[in-house]
């Protein structure tokens, strides 16, 4: 599939490098060459306010980088300009917080230096009164060398049939492994091996990483067609990340607070997102959609997060010794968001009367429970060799029979991921609540698996909550990867993941994609679309739907 003739031309100018020589601020104060190369974004659209964003590539010690907000292509009616300083302390980035634009508006904007100008990218605040309509792409977990980016390419395709209101990028926006890490095994014939080679520690090694990632054509030419709304995941940082510390992360890596606060600023600095005014490292915020959205985008990585639990982490995968695990994901003290995200989220909730309340959020919060037989025969699978994986196979198809014939034979059921909301159990009752207090609809939506799900949500007395539309990755692979399943065992875990999850109604666990939600007032709806590949220039695309008209039961399309 293929771009439209406008935004393949977005696209290209994106990539190009406009080079002049010009009077850009140096300590000799002689001319410089200066570049856009990175392209331009926005973010964080509010009904008066928006960031943009672009980066300078120059030799020079600072750059003074003029712009403007137009209301149309021409720039012959601008209603914003200025002027902001940018220099090496922030890696040569420009960002800046437009206000007193109108609601509901398209606008379009641009940077200069001297003669050089970069491209023309294009924005829109959100809609303030009588919204009948809230649309969203939902994405999440980008890895560059595991493919292209066909996913970012696709939304924009899409966008110019049914236009988006914003993008939703819930995390994993880079990856932090080095060359032979994770997913790379195609990077060298692709051309998309990690920039330096090695796995990202310092500020320098994310900010080369995020440079490699905004020179994707695609990645560009959606940040230059829509405004973007950012959370982080644990892969902007490191693998399965907490808030003191990391399984990607070693003693002799140096101190995890030094990497945090790297990665932490190497992300403000390159995401057009609007900064907390105490500290950086809180990202949780709000957005309203007139009175039909009030979503809630969290952190439920960094800021609150407990030590996550690990079934792999036992020495024997017996009953009791997984047993004690789930009992420690299930005490009072346990946190995902913390004491003071918590308390934002309640007053969230509380101060904005909307038909849907909706958390733009990292990991799955649906309870995805397994039959303990089949959770045992499950570890054996992930741990088992090459030579004992038919083996293994057969152990699970087993289970799951036996299970599907009989359900009374294992009335005892284990959370398949502690790393997502079933590790913290307490806390996720407290959001339910929350839920429950107010009168608007409950969507959570959920990145973080690299696979598709639909679910409805019960709280602990099964009492009907809300729904959960989780979208896969952009390029990450899933579980047919993981499980190594080959397409027949692949459909009948998609058939049969539902008859063995109460709350899951359906699951897509071996394509790459994204969601378009959207909001009206009597419906919530999600279409997944998904990508054939992403080792291929070409692909094609099919879809599936899912909706709801009550906010707690879904129709499967």
């Amino acid at each position: 599939m293929s771009l439209s003739r406008r935004d393949f031309m977005k696209a290209a100018s994106s990539t190009a490098i406009v080079t002049g020589l010009v009077g850009c601020g140096s300590d000799a104060s002689e001319s410089v060459a200066v570049t856009f190369e990175h392209g331009v974004a926005s973010g964080d659209p509010t009904q008066t306010q928006v960031i943009i964003w672009t980066r300078v590539t120059t030799s020079a010690s600072y750059a003074d980088v003029s712009w403007q907000v137009s209301s149309n292509e021409n720039f012959t009616d601008i209603v914003q300009s200025g002027t902001f300083a940018t220099d090496t302390s922030r890696d040569f980035t420009v960002k800046v917080d437009v206000q007193n634009l109108n609601a509901n508006s398209r606008y379009y904007y641009r940077f200069m230096v001297g003669d050089v100008t970069s491209e023309v990218g294009q924005t829109q605040t959100l809609p303030e009164d009588g919204v009948e309509k809230a649309s969203m792409a939902v994405v999440s977990c980008a890895n560059y060398p595991a493919g292209y980016f066909h996913v970012y390419r696709e939304i924009l395709n899409q966008h110019e049939q049914d236009p988006f209101d914003v993008v939703l990028h819930l995390g994993d926006y880079i990856y932090e492994y080095g060359a032979g890490g994770y997913a790379s095994e195609d990077a060298e014939a692709l051309g998309r091996e990690p920039s330096k080679g090695t796995e990202c520690i310092t500020l320098d090694d994310y900010r080369k990483r995020y440079a490699q990632y905004r020179q994707d054509a695609n990645l560009q030419a959606l940040h230059a067609n829509l405004p973007m709304i950012a959370v982080w995941d644990d892969h902007e940082l490191a693998n399965d990340s907490w808030k003191n510390g990391a399984e990607n992360h070693q003693e002799e890596e140096g101190s995890f607070n030094d990497r945090r606060a790297a990665a932490a600023a190497a992300w403000t600095e390159w995401l057009p997102v609007r900064e907390n005014t105490f500290s950086n490292m809180l990202i949780y915020r709000q957005f309203s959609f007139g009175s039909l959205v009030n979503l809630m985008m969290l952190d439920t990585r960094l800021v609150g997060r407990d030590k996550p639990l690990d079934y792999f982490s036992l020495s024997s995968p017996t009953m009791e010794a997984i047993g004690g695990l789930v009992a420690q994901s299930r005490s009072e003290d346990r946190e995902l968001l913390g004491a003071d995200q918590l308390a934002w989220l309640m007053d969230a909730f509380s101060t904005h009367d909307a038909t849907w309340n909706v958390l733009g959020q990292q990991v799955l919060m649906s309870r995805m429970e397994l039959p303990s037989s089949v959770m045992t025969a499950m570890f054996q699978l992930f741990t088992a060799t090459e030579e004992q994986k038919t083996e293994a196979l057969l152990a699970v198809n087993s289970a799951i029979t036996g299970y599907l014939s009989d359900p009374s034979s294992d009335t005892i059921s284990l959370p398949y991921n502690l790393d997502a909301w079933d590790g913290y159990y307490v806390e996720r009752e407290k959001v339910y609540q929350l839920a429950k207090a107010n009168s608007g609809n409950f969507v959570c939506l959920a990145g973080d698996t690299h696979n598709a799900w639909a679910s409805e949500l019960k709280d602990v007395s099964k009492h009907p909550i809300g729904i959960e539309f989780a979208t896969s990755s952009v390029s990450s692979p899933g579980l047919e990867a993981y499980l190594a399943l080959d397409p027949v065992a692949i459909a009948q875990m998609e058939y049969t993941l539902p008859h063995l999850v109460s709350e899951l109604q359906w699951a897509d666990i071996k394509q790459r994609g994204f969601m378009r939600v959207t909001f009206t007032p009597d419906k919530a709806e999600s279409t997944w679309y998904f990508v054939s590949t992403i080792k291929d220039k070409t692909y094609q695309v099919t879809t599936k739907s899912a909706s709801t008209t009550d906010g707690t039961t879904l129709n499967i399309g």
